[in-house]
């Protein structure tokens, strides 16, 4: 199978996993996030395990001695995946959505969140999204079915705002057979479409796309008298 990169939303899972709470008592969060990692351990394949980081917000364990989130993702002994904290003032959905621009190979990235703005955001680099929800139903049923659901997500259009190494907006890529009739399937045209229209008119005009040109006028016909 592919190789597979998670993102997981870290207290978007806690909280699908019915370990949340409306308030914790003094160390309770910590508890709550250790049975959540404890419970990936148990279940991720080792083969995902290695490709796999879970983000937590950092402002949401104030109590935790562990808050430097300047360095890379550590990998603890006790974890065999990477678990970090999102930068101060920021959130993990924003560490997620970095990872996903800066990443070299977006369309083998899965993010795990019940939360539609990153499922947005990995379509827009052409990477694909799971719900919470779904993810713990599958990593709990049998690793086979988790790799099998992980694969089977359709992956998202690359949205015209990312770029490329020659730092130029480009449009999302067409198969060869829709290239050649310039036809977008619908499917693909509606997303597209979205894409558009949250764009900005200054990054609209960077699109490298086709001059128009208007069609040829007929010339009228003579009427017989």
């Amino acid at each position: 199978m592919p190789r597979v990169f998670l993102l997981i939303d870290g207290y978007n899972l806690l909280h699908a996993a019915g370990f949340g709470r409306r308030r914790f008592a003094k160390g309770g969060l910590e508890l709550a996030r250790n049975r959540l990692l404890q419970k990936l351990a148990d279940n991720l394949p080792q083969s995902l395990s290695h490709d796999t980081v879970v983000i937590f917000d950092s402002g949401r364990h104030a109590e935790d001695s562990r808050t430097d989130t300047s360095a890379p993702p550590t990998r603890e002994p006790r974890w065999p995946f990477s678990v970090t904290y999102s930068a101060q003032g920021q959130s993990a959905d924003d560490d997620i959505e970095t990872r996903l621009a800066s990443h070299s190979s977006p369309r083998q990235i899965v993010v795990v969140s019940g939360d539609h703005r990153l499922h947005k955001a990995a379509s827009r680099r052409g990477a694909r999204a799971i719900d919470s929800d779904q993810f713990l139903s599958d990593l709990e049923s049998s690793p086979t079915k988790l790799l099998k659901s992980l694969n089977t997500q359709k992956p998202g259009i690359r949205s015209p705002l990312s770029r490329e190494n020659s730092g130029t907006a480009s449009c999302p890529p067409l198969t060869q057979a829709a290239a050649d009739k310039r036809h977008i399937p619908p499917e693909q045209m509606a997303q597209l479409n979205e894409h558009l229209l949250e764009m900005d008119l200054s990054d609209l005009l960077k699109l490298d796309l086709p001059r128009w040109t208007p069609p040829k006028a007929k010339a009228p016909r003579n009427k017989r008298k």
